[in-house]
């Protein structure tokens, strides 16, 4: 009997008040896995990935660290560096960060986030098809060298339907970076009466907004995956308005939970709705606007995206994706 191939997944270590959805959905992936060729292993940064030396550190850690294959998940793909080529898959998630910075920290962050992953791994694995076109954008790579996979739906969300409030519904928004259009939402929301649910930290600006319009809310912070999935529960519909995605997860999280969701007329997240989702123009706080008022005012359209959102969620079964990673994994020891 052949022993079996160790699969070294690199995990970038947590911040205390940040939850990685990435490494979440890895873990899920691989959970239960059984296969006669590959074994999986967990290898979480010792350091996090913040200052120079903390990074140069992880670079020389990941080196002494090497399995079978290599897969970095996302976020530190700058450790692949040293890694054997042959043997390393990237995944990448987004490359927002080339519109946000400018000088050198652009310039940084091309080299280490996107020229040298692109240079050093057999293959890049893109979460969506808008990764893929920004990877060619940025790179002269070989485009039989990307592999586009979706993200699996974590086990722990389920199926919960709950009686819409139709009177003071709970509106959730999951996430307070820029990109996730905060500011926008908040507006769009004045004179509705309805109760905001906010995971995520919020701003001195945000909290100003909310207090001038008397805007009824809860704000959480450093949440548990399960906390999370509870606020979906507890919610009548999620408002996901992103300006920039890579993916869109909250998407898929609030239909599999049978929730309405109001997400951007944008790539990814029209791909990843489906038929599942009202659209919105997300620059266009009347257009957001309105899109909530007709999700509270019209039980028919509301139960249409719950039924069309049980049925989009199949698309991304845990097993189709799980196929494609193995594909390349086969792949890479077929080179070697």
């Amino acid at each position: 009997m052949s022993k079996k191939k160790k699969i070294h997944l690199f995990f970038r270590k947590p911040f205390l008040d940040e939850s990685f959805s990435v490494e979440n959905w890895y873990m899920d992936l691989i959970k239960g896995f059984s296969n006669k060729d590959f074994e999986f292993k967990i290898r979480i940064c010792p350091l996090k990935s913040k200052g120079l030396l903390n990074r140069i550190f992880n670079v020389i850690w990941a080196f002494f660290n090497q399995g079978d294959i290599n897969h970095i998940t996302g976020d530190i793909n700058f450790i692949s560096l040293f890694l054997n080529k042959r043997k390393t898959i990237n995944t990448i998630l987004d490359h927002d960060s080339m519109n946000r910075l400018n000088g050198i920290k652009k310039l940084i962050y091309y080299y280490f986030w996107v020229l040298i992953p692109s240079k050093k791994s057999e293959f890049l694995i893109a979460i969506s098809r808008k990764t893929k076109k920004e990877i060619l954008k940025y790179t002269n790579i070989n485009e039989n060298k990307i592999v586009v996979s979706d993200i699996c739906i974590q086990s722990i969300y389920k199926k919960k339907l709950k009686k819409f409030n139709k009177q003071k519904p709970k509106i959730l928004v999951i996430g307070t970076r820029k990109n996730k259009n905060i500011k926008n939402i908040l507006t769009s929301l004045i004179n509705i009466n309805c109760k905001l649910i906010i995971v995520g930290n919020l701003n001195r600006e945000y909290f100003k907004i909310l207090k001038e319009n008397r805007i009824n809310y809860k704000n959480y912070v450093s949440l548990s995956n399960y906390q999370v999935f509870q606020k979906y529960v507890s919610s009548d519909l999620i408002l996901f308005p992103s300006l920039y995605e890579g993916f869109g997860m909250p998407i898929l999280e609030a239909q599999t939970v049978g929730r309405p969701v109001i997400t951007s007329n944008l790539e990814p997240m029209n791909y990843v709705g489906g038929d599942g989702a009202l659209y919105v123009n997300p620059l266009s706080t009347k257009s957001i606007r309105n899109g909530v008022v007709k999700l509270i005012s019209n039980k028919l359209i509301r139960e249409k995206l719950i039924n069309k959102g049980f049925e989009n969620i199949k698309r991304f079964e845990k097993s189709k994706i799980l196929k494609k990673h193995l594909d390349c994994y086969y792949k890479i020891l077929d080179k070697n």
